[in-house]
Order: C-alpha cells, then structure tokens, then sequence
C-alpha cells in the first residue's frame, strides 16, 4: 500500500510482521510512517484472484466500504487486468496440524494437497444464531460463494457503535442489520451469509502470508484476532521447520561467492553458505563446524569447544553480506561498533552445524544496528546485538 496522501508517500507492506493491534473488528497494518485499516476485504479478493504482486495507491487510511463484501474489489481488478509474471509463484506451506484456542473460540488446520474452509458462526446474545459453510477454495467458488458475502452486525451492536461515535460510514448499502429475532433487515445474497463473510475475512488475514495455505482450516467463531495469531503460528511453526532442516529459501550463495562479497579468508571466514538473504531486512548462513578447526588447537585439545566470541563473528560475517551482497566492487570494510546483550546457552563442539540468523534493526549514515540468533537443531545456542561501522 502507498499512502499517496502523505508527505513522501510512505509505503506499507500487507505482511504479517506490520500487523497492528488494538482495533476491533478489522485488520489493520503500520509502519513507522503510516497505517492501513480494514483491509482485510480487499485482501481477500486479492487472495481469491490469486494476486500476490500489485501496487495499491490510497488517498486515505482505509480502502472504501463499497458494499460491505469483496466482490466490488473483485471486479475492479478483473476489469483493470490481471497479468501472469514470468516468476515462480511463492507457495505457502503447513507440514503439521495447528491449533490455536482462545475461550470459545478455535482454529484448526491440517495439512492438505487443497485448501477447504469450514466456518462455524454462532452467536449467543442478544439472539441464538448458528451458521456453517464449507468450500472448497479456488476462484470459481471464492467469486461464486465467498466473495458476496456482506458484513453484519446486530442491531444491539449498532446502538453501542453510535453511542460511541463509531460506525459513521455504515448504511444499509453496506451493512446487513440482524435484527433481535436473528433475522436479516435484508435479503441473502449466499446461502449462511454470516457464515461466509467470517470466511471472507478469515481468508483476507491469511494472505498476509503471502499465499493461502493448502490445507483443511476449521474455525470456529474465530475473527481478526484469532486468525492474525494462527497467521503468526503458521510463519513459527515454518521458521522451526526451517531451521531443522536448513532448508534455501534463495539459489544459495556458496563460499567462493561470499568471498567476492567479505574479505576474510582461512582461517577467519566463519561463513560457508548463505540460504536466505532478503535486502535490508534479514539473512541467514551456514557454518559447519569440523574437527580441524584450527581453533581447536588451542580451545581445548582435551574438550574442544568453539570460542564463543567466534559464534558472534560469525553472525557479525553474515551481516556484512547482508550489507555488501549487491555492491560486489565495493571494498568497504565493517568493524564493531558496539556488541551488547550477548547470551551464550550452550556449548558449540565438531559435527555441529550452525544456522547463523541476522535481522537488520535500523541503518543510518554509516552505522547498522543488527539482532543476531545462532541455532543448532533448532535450538538456540547464542543471541547477541551488535553495531557495525561501514
């Protein structure tokens, strides 16, 4: 998202690491510079039409009600034109079953070759109202079935939002009053309407991933902040995934490639592969740590143990291809400026392989600020902050 009603147009990325907390019945996302609300609708049609790369200029912190579904935002982009890209298409993946519970309320997924929602809406008060669908998604049936869905509420919740000056944009254009005796002030326009939009909304929160994943999701009275949680469980349970198996997210830079970005040679270069670098943001290498380290020597002959200001350098080595991976010709060099809240939790000895994760905190001038994990099978081993000068 760009807000193109503000100084220097601040862009907004839809992903689940700028999600928001704090608003009631929507889903918002901020960056240091700016806010989107209520986009969930909108990103539901985008995750219906399968578009996962596109641009949206808004003049305002919120897309236009509309009528209350996906289905205007789904005919605005059929009608602008969907282009296929010459670019392999990022899947989202769940290897195991999930679940997330939060008092009446509960999400479960399973793993599958498709993805298939099932919905269970049920209202207590001020009226018993209980609803379910079930589809299967793809567009045919997101367009068909999901997509016309309206939002609702009841008409005690309309009397809370207006005493409280909220809900000024709601009409019956965009908005399905259900009334004490559980009946709608308007005609369906899908059969478990209710049931539906929670769908449709379930669906905009789950592309914050990037993509829907192939599975069975069963929710239950779920809304935003149920499905943001599972959202985040499913990056957690992916990223642990990750990290057992050391599995490139990128064409891997080997060591003769590091070593058109480092300086460092044997015996100082403590990076022998990178498998995800994502610029300005994160990076990870590997470090296979083998008997014949010359450190060893040293470090002890009786009970070899990797010095752990080594594991620091590493990550520190990691960092510097972060930084200098697309400027090959430059010969800059990066020093410690500063290395702080360092904790070592366990020994590192040969045969272990060390997955080196560093996130870029914040750069300015020629200071970078980075947060750095060392994980062996998984598990932590090391954590430490550090600045480097460049």
């Amino acid at each position: 998202f760009i807000r193109t009603d503000m100084p220097n147009t601040p862009q907004i990325k839809a992903d689940v690491n700028n999600i928001t907390t704090g608003f009631v019945r929507q889903t918002s996302i901020r960056n240091q510079d700016a806010e989107m609300h209520t986009i969930e609708h909108l990103m539901s049609a985008l995750a219906g039409l399968g578009i996962d790369n596109i641009i949206i200029e808004s003049n305002t912190q919120e897309p236009p009600a509309l009528d209350g579904s996906a289905l205007p935002f789904v005919q605005a982009l059929q009608d602008a034109g969907i282009v296929e890209q010459n670019t392999e298409k990022k899947e989202t993946s769940v290897e195991e079953a999930i679940s997330i519970i939060d008092k009446d309320k509960e999400l479960v997924l399973t793993p599958s070759d498709k993805c298939r929602i099932t919905y269970i809406f049920k209202q207590d008060d001020p009226v018993s109202v209980m609803q379910m669908a079930s589809v299967e998604l793809n567009e045919e049936t997101f367009i068909k079935d999901i997509a016309p869905a309206r939002t609702f509420c009841f008409r005690s919740e309309v009397e809370l939002l207006k005493s409280k000056g909220l809900g000024k944009g709601g009409s019956n254009e965009n908005v399905v009053v259900i009334d004490d005796d559980g009946k709608p002030d308007q005609p369906p326009r899908v059969e478990n309407e209710m049931a539906k939009h929670k769908m449709l909304d379930l669906i905009g929160d789950l592309y914050l991933l990037g993509g829907i994943p192939k599975a069975n999701i069963v929710a239950i009275r779920s809304g935003h902040e149920l499905n943001t949680k599972l959202v985040k469980k499913i990056i957690d349970q992916n990223q642990k995934i990750r990290r057992m198996r050391n599995i490139p997210t990128i064409q891997p830079l080997e060591v003769n490639d590091i070593k058109e970005i480092l300086p460092h040679r044997f015996p100082f270069l403590m990076v022998d592969r990178i498998i995800e670098l994502d610029e300005d943001k994160m990076a990870v290498g590997i470090k296979n740590v083998t008997a014949n380290e010359e450190f060893f020597q040293g470090h002890f002959p009786q009970q070899p143990i990797m010095p752990g200001v080594l594991h620091v350098e590493a990550l520190a080595q990691v960092a510097g291809v972060l930084l200098f991976h697309s400027q090959k010709d430059n010969k800059s060099l990066g020093f410690f400026r500063a290395i702080e809240n360092v904790k070592f939790r366990r020994p590192v000895v040969p045969g272990d392989q060390l997955r080196l994760e560093v996130q870029l905190d914040k750069k300015k001038g020629g200071l970078a600020r980075f947060i750095g994990q060392v994980y062996v099978n998984a598990q932590l081993v090391t954590e430490a902050e550090f600045t480097i000068a460049f």
